[in-house]
């Protein structure tokens, strides 16, 4: 059965195809400026040119330099190349592997063509978009594989082995750390693309669990668990286009995590092909023989293998969804809710707070709801200046969720809200929390529409304890923008707080500037050292769910003392001895670590400065 070649639908699309290849999501679905009035305005598959009235004139406050308010804004057009202008070097021939390869998959399940190669040589972080954007395709993989099962991923990755060809797998293709990158074109080098390997293989109602093909996509995968009367629970911004596969393999979080915790809590068990065998673990509520094997794999990022299935946690589609908006008066109210709210026995699905920059961005974000809805939006703000005595420089936005039976969400509802009140938060009600659940995977599409602008956005996020959360808010926001704007650069960096946990909470921060033709990639490089400094200078976690890819590299050290980085370096050297497994990716090499070898990080360039 396993040897059987089964023909793919015939009117398939791959999922690679659906999605821009030089930009985030849906190809569909995009940012662009109506004429002749300039606004900006947002085109979806359902729904084109939906005016932003406030986005233009927000970017243009934040992104200009003070005593430059009065100069014209102009949008400076820096159009990415057509995929048909950018030139990839040919696929490297390995007669002998590709033949046995060609005896075990079906000519559908190899591609080798410019767009298959394109797609699979970057994810989607900002060094990723612009050099793929200019048309910098280095060590694109010389061949896609889409396995359909277990079984073809272990004779792929057994031929791998057998002919010392690298392996990377990828999911989404959604990492923003380098993770899924060839770095080298020494060697023969296939991306193995999972998602076609997309099921629910069954789901177990009595134990509450699902073993599923990691390949599948977040939206597909909700859609066949509803089916059956169940969900996972996890909902990662790039929840649309991401893969349970990649989620285990980076150790992600989603939205709901205060529920129902993150991956690592949901994964039960799974099979991890690699090229010295197939590791797989018992199924059970828990096991305290030896050490926890699953966080072996867990975070590994592909360096190890390929996990193919996994066993998951699953809970009981919720009765009731129930998301709300509150305002804050400032981020500190917020923070001291949210200790609050941690430190009682009722939480919420989700906590989310948004601090004044955020806030801002997230009311220019909106389309115009109409005269009634803006005339009452004005009475709020004069209610709230005048009698609640709130700042709307310093306000704060929050989203707080309750999903379950409609009695447990109720109670904790009742419980949650009476914190927030004794912290001066004001309610805005459920349409705020209806706006978010519609609109919340689309903050990406915004860095496209900069980067075909003439600016450039990026992102760093961290796990901070309450007692050090908002001196690190301060001093990283401050320093940012001081090191941009004493050299003439504009500035602009926000926050919010994405996952709670009884000891401390995620924070995660946005950035962003305009280009300097000189150093358009020493900013980005400056911008990222500088924040993993500071969140270093107060005890942060080098990463909270983005993972280490190769862009976290150079601070591994400092994460994990060498003695632990050994003990990985071992491990790897152990499973696979010939290095095959996406190499160069989350630890340092030795050569790296004794300062032989530059970081990847430092030498990952660009040809040329300007889009």
């Amino acid at each position: 059965m396993s040897g059987e070649k089964k023909e793919y639908p015939k009117e398939h699309i791959d999922l690679y195809q659906q999605i821009k290849w030089n930009g985030w999501g849906d190809t569909r679905k995009f940012l662009h400026q109506l004429k002749p009035s300039g606004t900006i305005a947002m085109t979806t598959p359902e729904v084109s040119s939906v005016p932003l009235p406030s986005l233009r004139g927000f970017i243009k406050k934040e992104l200009t330099l003070p005593g430059e308010e009065d100069k014209p804004f102009v949008l400076d057009e820096t159009p990415a190349l057509q995929i048909e202008n950018i030139h990839v070097d040919p696929p490297k021939q390995y007669p002998e592997f590709v033949r046995e390869l060609k005896a075990f998959f079906l000519p559908d399940q190899l591609k080798d063509d410019k767009l298959a190669r394109i797609t699979h040589t970057f994810g989607k972080s900002l060094r990723d978009l612009i050099r793929v954007r200019i048309g910098q395709v280095k060590n694109a993989p010389d061949l896609i594989v889409l396995p359909h099962s277990h079984e073809e991923v272990e004779r792929l990755v057994q031929l791998a082995h057998k002919y010392n060809v690298v392996i990377i797998p990828m999911g989404g293709g959604s990492n923003i750390v380098g993770a899924i990158e060839p770095v080298s074109n020494e060697r023969f080098t296939v991306s193995i693309d999972m998602r076609r390997m997309n099921k629910v293989l069954w789901v177990d109602r009595r134990e509450m669990t699902a073993c599923i093909q990691v390949g599948i996509m977040g939206p597909e995968l909700e859609k066949q668990l509803h089916k059956q009367g169940v969900s996972l629970g996890h909902d990662p911004d790039s929840f649309e286009f991401s893969t349970l596969g990649g989620w285990l393999a980076t150790c992600s979080s989603g939205h709901q995590s205060d529920k129902y915790g993150d991956i690592e809590d949901m994964a039960v068990s799974f099979r991890t092909v690699t090229p010295t065998g197939t590791l797989e673990l018992r199924n059970g509520a828990r096991s305290g023989a030896g050490i926890n094997y699953k966080h072996i794999i867990l975070g590994s990022e592909g360096t190890l293998g390929i996990i193919t299935e996994a066993v998951m946690k699953v809970h009981a589609v919720p009765q009731a969804v129930e998301y709300y908006g509150f305002l804050f008066p400032t981020f500190a109210h917020a923070v001291s809710a949210l200790q609050q709210i941690r430190s009682s026995e009722v939480i919420p699905t989700m906590i989310r707070v948004y601090d004044p920059e955020e806030t801002q961005l997230s009311f220019a974000w909106k389309p115009s709801k109409g005269a009634v809805s803006e005339f009452t939006s004005a009475m709020v703000k004069k209610y709230l200046h005048y009698i609640r005595s709130f700042d709307f420089k310093n306000v704060c936005l929050s989203i707080i969720g309750f999903e379950g039976p409609k009695k447990v969400v109720d109670f904790h509802r009742t419980s949650v809200f009476d914190i927030l009140s004794k912290n001066a938060a004001f309610g805005l009600g459920s349409a705020p929390g209806k706006t978010w659940a519609e609109k919340r995977y689309d903050l990406p599409y915004i860095r496209d529409f900069l980067l075909d602008h003439n600016m450039w956005v990026d992102v760093a996020e961290t796990t901070v304890s309450y007692a050090n959360l908002q001196t690190l808010w301060k001093d990283a926001k401050q320093t940012f923008v001081k090191h941009f704007k004493d050299q003439g650069i504009p500035a602009w960096i926000c926050a919010h707080i994405s996952h709670t946990y009884t000891n401390g909470v995620c924070l995660y921060f946005i950035f962003a500037s305009k280009q300097n033709e000189n150093k358009d990639m020493a900013q980005y490089i400056e911008a990222k050292k500088l924040m993993t400094d500071i969140i270093f200078k107060y005890g942060g976690s080098l990463s909270h769910h983005h993972g280490v890819g190769y862009e976290h590299v150079p601070w591994m050290t400092r994460y994990a003392t060498r003695g632990w980085i050994n003990v990985y370096r071992s491990l790897k050297e152990t499973i696979d001895p010939k290095d095959i497994c996406n190499p160069r990716k989350l630890i340092p090499t030795i050569k790296e670590e004794n300062n032989k070898e530059p970081f990847l990080f430092d030498v990952v360039n660009v040809k040329y400065p300007k889009l």
